[in-house]
């Protein structure tokens, strides 16, 4: 395995000798996720990253996953190629303790319990918002690790389009199509995507189709109405055949003909109103759904091979309506009640439904501009395991002078059982609780240079309780199910830089430090890799010129299915703009643009069994109207 600091070292003294820098000036983003009010970053004691529209435009990631994958903290888990299972951890908690929001809605899988992220279009988007830690005061069941809310891009100025198509190898074509703008007092922003690949393996293509749009309305009385639709259709073909007794082959059994189809809607009404300068209410009332199908035939020349077909439908209604209280420039106190009805259909094996009421408390202090204290409490009330209450506080302290900020935040959470966990037949057990976890981290964010470097430095522990593990004979489940008995923790290090080495030069790093143990087993948490780094040089060495280098090295991460060490790897990918000509009647712009991953093609998998693409490449043209 090559040492993941290894690489990051060699990008560190590549760009670290010193270069004639000319003032420049990062804003601090104002963000909605770490408080439910907007709060400027530098207020909120929470471990915080954005990843902006900009960004993704930028990198021109094919898929919502790589935009994660810089972040520290952050660890992502493809099943293969496009269109494969792709989850994410953060800090020790698994994909089922991660919430996942688009626009505040949540599209995980209360039968599953996780978030497939291939069902999640990267257009067009405002800017992601994590949060690294509990946020169960703020947003319920399964933020144990921590939230993504994929924010939807509004529509701003005078009308503008673009449209980009790229082929690579592995006959993969990606093409999309955005439009947006405003128009006397309504704002909207629409697009509509294609991407198609054959894969490394027989039967491993894939066919994703994804429309979105925001439609907003300004109001009298500072007011605003919008309405918000996702929607994805994936199609991939299922090329690797599980296998029994674990662990899954380094090289991969193929099925020829397994298939799956998953389709995906997000629609969300949101309205906000401040009418006088101490209150402002906002309310939303939204639909996910989710329906799976999965079928897998006979394979050809297999005598005892068995049909297999499963059809999984899910729907969750939410409604939320919070009220904030402004006293002065120094407090904020919300208020919100939320419903929430999710109901799970694995066709021909069991129906199940649950809703959960909840109201939250909320109140933010800021002092001299300088001290930001936050706390709350919220309470849940589940249908099926009763009621829920957690807390959580954060305090941030910004020292002008220096460019220093200290942060520090604790809380508890968790994770309510899964539709499967409780009544999937002769597995489920109905008296399941939910998992439980209490969190506590530290910081410190320094500027040096005139803002031109910017480090930020975390250290967290998380103790997880009442963990649901497998398996146990119980009545409902003769052949073993799940129980309330684990104990974990996980414990680290985050780390990160960016550099503006010269005004069109930005050299960025980061590093985390992931120690977990499963106390019951005294084994490491399932695929959490325990060094991680990153590190990219974004450089636009002529006007109309910007070009990208990304390193990811990740260790090695203990797999539960066989008790097997997955090899560690280090991925290098890059691309870049080129802009070929500005106006030319209607047409403002006309780029060409580039991404190539894993260019040394290196052999890895990110689940193992499950080997990623090798290099693979996607160039093409993109115009803006």
């Amino acid at each position: 395995m090559r040492q993941p600091t290894n690489v990051v070292l060699i990008v560190m003294l590549a760009v670290a000798a010193p270069a004639a820098a000319q003032e420049t000036k990062k804003v601090d983003p104002v963000v909605v996720t770490a408080t439910t009010v907007d709060t400027p970053s530098e207020q909120v004691g929470v471990a915080l990253s954005v990843v902006t529209g900009e960004d993704i435009k930028t990198y021109h990631y094919p898929t919502l996953d790589d935009a994660f994958r810089n972040i520290p903290g952050v660890s992502v888990q493809k099943s293969g190629g496009y269109g494969k299972l792709s989850t994410m951890t953060i800090r020790g908690a698994n994909p089922n303790q991660v919430l996942i929001l688009v626009d505040g809605v949540r599209v995980s899988s209360p039968t599953l319990g996780q978030t497939d992220l291939s069902d999640i279009s990267p257009d067009p988007i405002e800017r992601i918002e994590v949060i690294r830690g509990r946020q169960s005061t703020l947003y319920g069941a399964d933020a144990i690790g921590g939230v993504v809310n994929i924010i939807t891009k509004k529509g701003a100025g005078p009308f503008s389009a673009s449209v980009e198509t790229l082929g690579g190898n592995y006959d993969t074509l990606h093409s999309r199509i955005s439009l947006g703008g405003t128009y006397k007092i309504f704002n909207y922003s629409l697009s509509g995507s294609h991407l198609e690949s054959n894969g490394q393996f027989q039967n491993d293509g894939s066919n994703i189709n994804a429309l979105n749009g925001r439609i907003g309305v300004s109001l009298p009385f500072d007011s605003s109405l919008a309405f918000i639709y996702r929607y994805n259709k994936n199609e991939t073909g299922v090329p690797i055949k599980s296998v029994f007794p674990p662990p899954q082959p380094i090289v991969p059994i193929i099925n020829p003909n397994a298939k799956q189809q998953t389709e995906t809607t997000v629609m969300s009404l949101e309205g906000r109103t401040r009418p006088v300068e101490w209150w402002e209410s906002r309310a939303r009332v939204s639909r996910y759904t989710n329906n799976q199908g999965f079928q897998d035939p006979v394979d050809p020349g297999f005598d005892f091979d068995v049909p297999f077909r499963s059809q999984v439908d899910i729907e969750r209604r939410e409604a939320e309506w919070l009220n904030s209280f402004f006293i002065g420039p120094w407090s904020t106190t919300t208020l919100g009640f939320a419903y929430r009805h999710e109901e799970g259909d694995n066709k021909g094996v069991f129906r199940a439904a649950r809703h959960v009421p909840s109201v939250v408390f909320q109140q933010q202090l800021r002092f001299f501009d300088r001290l930001f204290i936050t706390g709350g409490f919220r309470i849940e009330d589940d249908s099926v395991f009763g009621q829920a209450t957690t807390g959580q506080g954060s305090v941030a302290f910004v020292i002008k002078e220096t460019g220093t900020r200290l942060r520090g935040s604790a809380g508890t959470g968790f994770r309510a059982p899964t539709f499967n966990d409780l009544f999937f037949p002769d597995f489920g057990n109905p008296d399941l609780q939910p998992e439980r976890s209490q969190t506590w981290d530290v910081g410190v964010d320094q500027s040096l240079w005139e803002n031109r470097i910017r480090l930020k430095l975390t250290y967290f522990a998380t103790h997880f309780t009442n963990a649901i593990t497998c398996c146990v004979v119980l009545a409902t489940a003769p052949f073993g199910g799940p129980v309330n008995a684990g104990k974990a923790r996980s414990k680290g290090v985050e780390a990160s830089g960016e550099v503006d080495v010269l005004p069109n030069l930005v050299a960025s790093l980061s590093y985390t430090l992931t120690d977990t143990d499963n106390l019951s087993t005294r084994r490491p948490l399932a695929r959490i890799p325990r060094d991680a780094g990153s590190a990219a040089l974004t450089w636009e060495p002529l006007r109309d010129l910007s070009v990208f280098v990304q390193v990811y090295a990740v260790g090695r991460q203990f797999d539960t299915y066989g008790d097997v060490y997955n090899s560690g790897y280090t991925r290098v990918d890059a691309g870049g703009t080129y802009r070929l000509f500005n106006q030319l009647g209607w047409l403002q712009r006309l780029e060409l643009i580039a991404r190539a991953q894993n260019i040394l093609n290196e052999k890895y998998a990110e689940v193992h069994g499950f080997p990623a693409l090798g290099a693979n490449f996607l160039v093409g043209l993109r115009a803006g109207f």
